[in-house]
């Protein structure tokens, strides 16, 4: 019988609580919006050093393919879809280019560059030289 007194009482209690803060406007609707929740682009710099010295013909397609492979390879499809690695820009001359990635599979990608052996039949490493939060940065350090 004292507990259900008890439990009425403080019941009373949350409601009277309850209709002042609403009465009084407590309550803040504004969202904070949280930096981090924003999506930003990681663009890491990269080269590719040849086996032999081919003139081979490297497009920036089958460039994503095998770098997407080899996250796969790596770490998994999840991976895969958290990082979505792609070349945004490839200088055929220089073998230079730019992936573009997320803040949070930037490391994946890098980690997952030396896993690529192969392109068109001939033997390749990638090398990430740079990582930028803008591609404005990054395609200047490419032309230096």
């Amino acid at each position: 019988m004292l507990q259900i007194i008890i439990d009425l009482v403080l019941l009373v209690w949350l409601i009277m609580l309850t209709l002042y803060v609403i009465k009084n406007k407590n309550i803040y609707t504004k969202k904070i919006i949280n930096k981090r929740s924003i999506r930003s682009k990681r663009y890491i710099l990269f080269y590719i050093i040849l086996s032999k010295n081919e003139n081979i013909n490297i497009s920036n397609k089958t460039i994503e393919d095998a770098i997407r492979r080899s996250v796969k390879e790596l770490l998994g499809n999840m991976w895969l879809e958290i990082s979505n690695p792609k070349v945004v820009f490839y200088d055929p001359n220089k073998l230079q280019g730019v992936i573009s990635t997320n803040r949070a599979g930037y490391k994946v990608v890098i980690a997952s560059l030396p896993l690529v052996k192969e392109i068109n039949n001939t033997k390749v490493l990638i090398v990430a030289t740079r990582t930028t939060g803008s591609l404005k940065r990054a395609k200047k350090l490419m032309s230096m």
